[in-house]
């Protein structure tokens, strides 16, 4: 009880700190310093800050006793250029990510873009804001082709573990349209933390162990067939490396 008690004011605390640096990074670090960076490479210097910020910030959940974390494979995030593929299990996956991603921008929904604590973030990073889903795939191979990596959750929103693995086809069709290379990231929570209909509030029996695996990245071949085609034995190949990692990680069932 005094662990859970513990981990209950850690979160809190760790809102709190996440939500100040926001403001503080956005509002106050970022426009006092940006002025010293060419506006061409200003995207880049956000996501730079927004890396270091995400950094800090899950070094410090582990510290205050939130989770444990293990990263297989960090180094094959580090090259910029990709589209990153993951499963959704928690809503912590995207702050792992994008501390592990270089350069990193992600496809975000148009509601999220009004937040004020997550606005300047989404427009000082270049993110992609899906208000025009026509202009998506376009907006998103443009980012690739000048050096971001794309972070995408095919599944569409958080999904328990053990849930068939279906992805929808977006994620291959903007890596063959941009011709870049694929890095599958698998997420596994024991116990489960920040999960789809959980709440803050509702905190693990002991502390979750977070196991983060990056595969080796998957260079997509097109070749002559048609893009619809394509894209779909790449969208299958990828679910089928997922449901590996699945079976693996023995969620399946559970």
């Amino acid at each position: 009880m005094l662990d859970r008690g513990w981990r209950l004011f850690a979160i809190m605390v760790n809102y709190l700190v996440y939500g100040l640096g926001s403001l503080s990074l956005w509002y106050l670090i970022y426009p006092c310093t940006a002025w010293r960076v060419a506006a061409g490479r200003r995207e880049d210097y956000a996501r730079l800050l927004s890396r270091r910020a995400f950094r800090f910030f899950i070094r410090f959940m582990a510290l205050t006793g939130i989770w444990r974390y293990r990263i297989d494979g960090a180094r094959r995030l580090a090259v910029p250029g990709r589209v990153i593929v993951a499963n959704h299990p928690s809503f912590l996956d995207v702050v792992l990510l994008f501390a592990l991603v270089e350069n990193a921008v992600c496809i975000v929904k148009p509601g999220l873009a009004r937040v004020p604590l997550v606005r300047e973030p989404i427009r000082r990073c270049g993110h992609v804001v899906a208000d025009q889903p026509e202009e998506v795939v376009g907006k998103s191979v443009r980012a690739l082709r000048r050096g971001a990596s794309l972070i995408l959750f095919p599944q569409g929103t958080r999904t328990p573990e053990g849930v068939p693995v279906r992805f929808h086809r977006s994620a291959a069709r903007i890596a063959l349209e941009a011709g870049v290379p694929v890095v599958p990231v698998y997420f596994r929570y024991r116990p489960s933390l920040l999960g789809k209909g959980e709440q803050w509030y509702n905190v693990p029996p002991t502390r979750p162990q977070v196991q983060v695996s990056v595969g080796e990245e998957i260079v997509p071949r097109r070749g002559s067939e048609p893009l619809s085609l394509a894209s779909r034995r790449l969208t299958r190949r990828l679910e089928s490396w997922f449901e590996a990692w699945e079976r693996d990680s023995g969620s399946v069932g559970k």
